[in-house]
């Protein structure tokens, strides 16, 4: 009866687990198979850019590149999924290996402790690899805002709109979306934001997260500071610089009564993006408070999974 029961609920089972392991055992960053890929593609990355070839010659290396990866990797994971004597578990892998979450918490919390021992430098070295844009000159203030701002958005990305996906597509959808944006993270580590060079994977990566990214907005905005919430997806959100990114921030802003986004500092250039909100600047006190808002979101969507597993048995 039992043997049964898992039998027939394997890849549920794996879902679950593989969440538990993110969470409770979670891969070191220098062990992390990401670590080599991001390396690999960052190699690849300044071996096909040219900065001063015409846009056109930009989007088509770009874009064969970015295909030639995913044809690669994706065809010898489905190889493996299709002879695997348990294809259930592997997925439940896949997912594992896809999933950021708790790593990006402890550290974030390790940098507001800095932060607030007023040991900046450490804090921006540690702050460094989070992101893409220059720390070295960032104030307090400014540390945490960039801290806070990585911390939602990697966390959508690398936890929330994987999930989405798996469960919506499967294990190499998911797989090919987590490439997409490592790929993104390698490349922008050379090449400033608004590069041609970028624009493909901007493009792919908007219409991927589209709707998991302001399913999640909505359900923070629906936890607390709802009206203000919506005022602010409403004035700031829809006019940001990317749509699905001015959605998760101005709910989290307006959740957190706090002030997010601003101008920011790419390979010596000055990107003038726009400020959500008119409230205070964050302090490292808010940075658990946003941990503690992406977690609720997390229980109530596994509640909701879990509930529709239930559903589709009865």
């Amino acid at each position: 009866m039992l043997s049964n029961i898992v039998q027939n609920h394997l890849d549920f089972i794996a879902f679950i687990v593989a969440l538990l392991a993110e969470r409770f055992l979670p891969l070191v960053s220098w062990y992390h198979p990401n670590t080599a890929l991001v390396a690999v593609f960052n190699a690849i990355g300044k071996r096909i850019y040219k900065s001063k070839e015409p846009n056109s010659y930009q989007y088509l290396s770009s874009l064969l590149a970015s295909t030639l990866i995913l044809s690669i990797i994706l065809t010898i994971i489905i190889l493996l999924l299709e002879f695997a004597f348990y294809p259930e578990l592997l997925a439940g892998l896949i997912l594992y290996l896809c999933l950021e979450s708790k790593i990006i918490d402890k550290k974030a919390l390790r940098i507001a402790k800095l932060t607030k021992q007023n040991q900046k430098s450490t804090a921006r070295e540690l702050l460094k690899p989070l992101l893409a844009r220059d720390v070295s000159k960032l104030s307090a203030p400014g540390i945490i805002k960039a801290l806070i701002e990585s911390l939602i958005l990697r966390t959508a990305r690398y936890y929330f709109v994987v999930i989405f996906i798996f469960l919506i597509l499967g294990p190499i959808a998911a797989l090919a979306y987590r490439l997409l944006t490592l790929i993104q993270q390698a490349w922008r580590n050379e090449i400033a934001p608004n590069s041609p060079f970028l624009k493909p994977l901007k493009i792919i990566i908007f219409v991927i997260e589209l709707i998991p990214m302001r399913l999640l907005a909505l359900t923070i905005a629906a936890s607390k500071a709802t009206k203000q919430s919506m005022h602010y997806i409403k004035h700031y959100g829809r006019h940001f610089y990317q749509k699905n990114t001015g959605w998760l921030l101005s709910a989290c802003s307006a959740s957190l009564g706090v002030q997010l986004g601003g101008p920011a500092v790419y390979f010596g250039a000055r990107f003038n993006k726009m400020r959500i909100g008119t409230d205070r600047l964050p302090t490292a006190d808010d940075v658990p408070v946003i941990i503690n808002r992406l977690n609720q979101a997390r229980a109530f969507w596994l509640l909701v999974i879990v509930a529709v597993e239930i559903l589709k048995v009865v």
